[in-house]
């Protein structure tokens, strides 16, 4: 209803404006102060200060072909725009209104409507917006500038998207702002804010624009329709901020972007469906971890020179590669780390990209899907301890055609198993090192190298689980070299003991070991050797794409949670069968199932449970571990 008695208002408003033309005229273009002229629908005004250019009462319809309605730009004069009724800007790259390399102008009482986007402010500083009305399906308002100063504009909440107040915020310091309902909150120029509990939906996201020491949690950021918006939040030089515990869906681009903004800290947030689930662009130092990334097309991106970033500890999952192409995507960004992500069902898992060199990509599982584990163009990256399992491809580096030469990558202690192919090198790879690789099933025909790499370092090769060798002396290195083909390249040192693959597990490498103490029911007591997953990355990982033949001996997983919980546990893209018990957090079993390989099936215990132990199937029945059973917590647990 305040829309409708508001557009009323501004009838009379416009219809009260001296000289007003009551025709519809075609977009305005003003590109210095020369052109405020009548035919570019001044109706008063001699543009100096206490005296501007009045702009007023126009309808403009935008002609197809047109990107504005009204284009002001390089003007030092002074000027108004009222009551004007802008429609058909349907131009994605453009808008109904744009200002630009201007200041102290004013927009007031327009409307704006059948648009794809309302307002945009560039590179302009001290601009006035009061009681516009935009229904637009792309951006509302649309701010950017090189400094904080242009960003300094007074646009109060009688400025009305898509039924919404708008909420922009210059200069504060200390605030906290929360319970926002809109389709615009827009901080710019702010100093240790807090922006929290906050639902922006169906418009333009939540924006800091040299905001600083500021935090940034639980906002939910989405759209509800197929809307032209921009991404979920966003900041850009903007430092030393913590974006935390936000959920942020179907945004049309990133879910999260920075942009030239460094020393901030993303962690904890959900990021589903959007176009992009989290950007870094030229921004560095920025610590990304926990965060939950799921059927996004790409799931992270380093890109724009993003350097001395740490990507870790996340998730990012889609179900089979059917939305997201990528898990973490590396695109002439260097010396970021990549580092105990799980990345499951990806189509390929992580890219590094031509320029995307010495980066680190150390203990991630990859897990699942066709497509590829790493697809690697760049060079000097360091590739070590990574599982990568059931995949088209594990790395792929694919034929350049002499663009690029990948070169002076170091792979190392990784373990593939399950992959339609493990390793592939084209024509284009050079001085490649590859060695303590555990390569599973027919190893040797799963591995192809067309360039010039070599395949031992320091008298060490790689595991070969087909290697057919002896070992005469008993030093763990085969007598017989491995061919590499087609290059005719050969592993001189082939490794004989399968247990160098415990350093290439993944997430699994670097989980503590535990020895349990379980208490049957008949009161008999046994010892467990358990890794702990304690942590959402770990626990959501698993044993996915452990390779069969590691599992006699193989400690079992105690999964750990916070407080009692409910979840469901999958046996997707696991390949041997499970026993697994649950406890509350006093211990007690309260429940246990064997869990089929493979099987889409959700396993629970029924009741709420803060542990879950996985061991080999035939465990539990053979120990008596049942009902009346206890996990005997240490003191103080």
């Amino acid at each position: 209803m305040r829309s409708v008695l508001f557009l009323s208002a501004l009838l009379v408003l416009v219809g009260s404006v001296a000289g007003m033309s009551s025709e519809v005229r075609g977009p305005i273009l003003i590109l210095g102060n020369s052109d405020f002229t009548p035919e570019n629908g001044v109706v008063a005004g001699t543009g100096i200060e206490g005296d501007p250019y009045v702009i007023a009462g126009w309808e403009i319809d935008v002609p197809a072909g047109e990107a504005y309605g009204v284009k002001i730009e390089n003007a030092s004069a002074r000027f108004v725009l009222r009551g004007l009724i802008v429609r058909g800007a349907v131009a994605e790259e453009g808008s109904a209104i744009r200002l630009g390399f201007v200041s102290a102008a004013t927009i007031e009482a327009c409307s704006v409507n059948g648009s794809v986007n309302g307002i945009d402010l560039a590179a302009s500083t001290d601009v006035t917006l009061r009681d516009n009305v935009l229904y637009v399906s792309g951006r509302g308002l649309l701010v950017t500038g090189e400094s904080a100063e242009e960003y300094r504009h007074a646009i109060d909440e009688s400025n009305v998207l898509n039924d919404y107040p708008i909420r922009y915020l210059y200069g504060r310091d200390g605030e906290t702002v929360s319970g926002i309902t809109s389709s615009n909150l827009t901080v710019a120029a702010s100093r240790n804010m807090t922006i929290k509990d906050n639902e922006i939906l169906c418009g333009d996201g939540i924006q800091l624009s040299f905001v600083t020491d500021s935090l940034v949690t639980g906002n939910s950021v989405h759209r509800t329709g197929p809307a032209l918006t921009e991404h979920g939040i966003s900041l850009y030089r903007s430092d030393r901020n913590t974006i935390s515990g936000n959920r942020a869906w179907n945004n049309r681009r990133a879910g999260i972007r920075l942009w030239l903004s460094s020393g901030n800290r993303v962690t904890g947030n959900e990021l589903t469906a959007n176009d992009t689930g989290l950007t870094l662009a030229a921004s560095d130092d920025n610590e990304v971890s926990a965060n939950a990334v799921m059927a996004n097309p790409a799931g992270i991106e380093l890109v724009a020179g993003s350097t001395g970033n740490v990507v870790e500890k996340n998730v990012l999952y889609d179900k089979d590669g059917k939305y997201a192409k990528y898990g973490v995507s590396v695109q002439q960004s260097a010396n970021n780390r990549i580092e105990l992500n799980a990345i499951v069902g990806v189509e390929t898992g992580i890219e590094l990209a031509d320029q995307g060199n010495n980066n680190a990509v150390l203990a991630n599982t990859i897990v699942g899907a066709s497509g590829y584990g790493l697809l690697v163009t760049g060079s000097y990256n360091e590739i070590a301890g990574n599982l990568i399992a059931q995949k088209s491809q594990g790395i792929l580096f694919p034929e350049t055609l002499g663009k690029s030469k990948p070169a002076g990558n170091r792979i190392h202690d990784n373990v593939f198993t399950d992959n339609g192919r493990h390793l592939y090198l084209s024509n284009d790879t050079e001085a490649n090192r590859l060695y303590r690789n555990a390569f599973f099933g027919a190893a040797s025909t799963l591995v192809m190298d067309r360039g010039v790499n070599t395949w031992t370092d320091s008298g060490s090769g790689n595991y070969w689980e087909d290697y057919a060798g002896a070992d005469s002396n008993g030093d763990g290195i085969g007598d017989i070299p491995v061919l590499v083909v087609p290059s005719g390249s050969q592993d001189t040192a082939p490794l004989v003991s399968r247990s160098i693959a415990l350093a290439g597990l993944g997430v699994l490498t670097r989980l503590e070991a535990a020895e349990l103490k379980l208490r049957a029911a008949n009161g008999q007591e046994l010892q467990v050797s358990a890794l702990v997953a304690d942590e959402v990355h770990a626990r959501f990982v698993g044993f996915r794409g452990f390779p069969a033949s590691l599992f006699p001996g193989f400690p079992g997983i105690l999964f750990v949670f916070e407080q009692d919980v409910d979840s469901r546990f999958t046996m997707e893209t696991v390949v041997v069968p499970l026993d697994i018990a649950f406890f509350d957090s006093t211990g007690a079993y309260v429940g246990g199932a064997t869990m089929e390989a493979g099987s889409a099936k959700l396993y629970t215990a029924g009741a709420p449970f803060s542990y879950a132990l996985e061991l080999p199937s035939g465990t539990l029945k053979a120990q008596g571990i049942g009902a009346g059973s206890l996990l005997v917590l240490p003191p103080g647990s």
